[in-house]
């Protein structure tokens, strides 16, 4: 097995305020992943983390990642509200090699075309949701972390982000998703790390 991101002592916190303590944790490339727990367990600060997108203190934890294309989708926007929809496909996927129809076929399958010259600061937060999974979708990342998931989902956009989940296992890449409780959008997952433990 070919590992992304390992950990044996994982300690995470904000000034002197531990939020993870010796967390053993290891997330290999094609398996499928879940963070549980309740509010203030960590949940969203391990995602970060695994993300590469934790601003915050590390305690001497022994980390050892490998590069690869990752993406967080956190539970907070991370669309640029003053840009249209497409314009932030565009900002996001200027290294990928993404055309024009295939951005149109996506937009039409997360039932967004009609909004793609509309600025996201218009947005709901359902359709903001939707939109950055259906960047997801287009960037197709080999490891791709959503901190809670179905927040400001309606049930055609969760039915839509499970699909996304279904085809990515099909794939064989890796999704790590982070909840206060399983969601079951997996058919197969590695590991379950309950941080209420």
């Amino acid at each position: 097995m070919s590992l992304f991101f390992e950990s044996d002592n994982l300690t995470l916190g904000y000034g002197n305020q531990l939020v993870i303590k010796n967390l053993d944790i290891s997330l290999n490339f094609s398996k499928n992943y879940e963070i549980t727990g309740k509010n203030g367990s960590g949940k969203t600060t391990l995602i970060m983390c695994i993300s590469n997108n934790f601003i915050g203190n590390t305690f001497n934890s022994n980390i050892r990642r490998k590069d690869t294309s990752l993406m967080e989708i956190g539970s907070s926007p991370s669309l640029m509200p003053e840009l249209s929809l497409l314009e932030n496909i565009k900002y996001f996927l200027f290294n990928d090699n993404i055309n024009e129809n295939m951005i149109s076929n996506v937009l039409n399958k997360y039932e967004l075309e009609s909004f793609k010259s509309d600025l996201v600061g218009d947005f709901s937060s359902g359709m903001v949701k939707r939109s950055e999974i259906a960047i997801a979708d287009l960037k197709n990342p080999k490891v791709l972390c959503i901190d809670e998931p179905r927040v400001y989902l309606d049930e055609n956009g969760v039915d839509l982000l499970l699909n996304l989940i279904t085809k990515r296992e099909k794939e064989g890449s890796t999704s790590i998703l982070s909840s206060q409780e399983s969601i079951g959008a997996f058919t197969s997952i590695e590991r379950s790390i309950n941080l209420n433990d």
